[in-house]
């Protein structure tokens, strides 16, 4: 038998839901359906309280992973774990990979303090655009939201003059909907475009005394440490990486 229930704080904006007993297969969508409709009202956390529960399945913690992701892509809600005091879930769950990629917490008081501190700054920032004369705009606008995020205003500047031109590029040649990642790698700030359309990139040699497109392609190349394209059968992706250190280019 499994049990879940569920209480709300208005005034914190914080949903709790407390599961107790074994996860079958017949009974994941009962509990997928249950924080799914916790994250639909968008409070500020869930807490899901797993001390009482147990998954001899072992299919609990990928459902848990695919919830994460959804809760802060889908609709910007904090979602915590409580661990299972005991049995094959704690056992899992034990395993390095599981809490890099939950926010787990051995009590609900432990939980409740990190809502109290307020959601952790994301490694990565990804969205989608569509191939139109808004979209290097709003690309500058993610990155500068990303470089204030993690601190970083001393490459602010080049990293919006960077990501403006990657994008213009691929909305204009590729003209496909577009995915910009903007993410944290090692010692470096790391931008990427992908698009629809497999042809890599072309750099015109004369282009920037010409006045012709392609000169955006040598404004990134001018002022990233690195550069390339990676290619695949449904598109490429154009990626540029900043050095986190000050240079004399910021």
């Amino acid at each position: 038998m499994m049990t879940v229930e569920s209480r709300h704080d208005l005034e914190r904006e914080v949903t709790w839901i407390t599961v107790a007993g074994e996860l079958t297969v017949e009974r994941k969508h009962r509990l997928r359906t249950v924080i799914g409709k916790a994250l639909v009202a968008c409070p500020r956390a869930v807490i899901v309280d797993l001390t009482g529960f147990d998954d001899p399945t072992g299919t609990a913690a990928p459902l848990f992973h695919a919830a994460q992701d959804r809760a802060f892509r889908d609709h910007g809600v904090c979602l915590l774990w409580v661990l299972p005091r005991r049995g094959v879930l704690r056992d899992r769950l034990a395993n390095p990979f599981w809490h890099r990629v939950l926010r787990l917490y051995d009590t609900v008081a432990e939980a409740e303090a990190a809502v109290e501190l307020g959601p952790p700054v994301p490694s990565r920032f990804t969205e989608l655009l569509e191939p139109d004369g808004f979209a290097p705009s709003r690309a500058r606008l993610l990155v500068n939201d990303a470089c204030m995020a993690w601190n970083l205003p001393h490459i602010a500047t080049v990293a919006r003059r960077i990501v403006f031109e990657l994008v213009h590029n691929a909305a204009t040649h590729a003209a496909t909907p577009l995915i910009l990642v903007v993410s944290r790698r090692g010692g470096f700030l790391h931008l990427s475009v992908r698009d629809g359309d497999p042809r890599p990139p072309t750099v015109l040699p004369n282009a920037r005394r010409a006045g012709l497109r392609g000169d955006g392609l040598h404004i990134v190349d001018r002022n990233a440490t690195i550069w390339g394209c990676l290619r695949g059968a449904n598109g490429k992706t154009v990626w540029a990486a900043l050095w986190l250190a000050p240079t004399s280019r910021d």
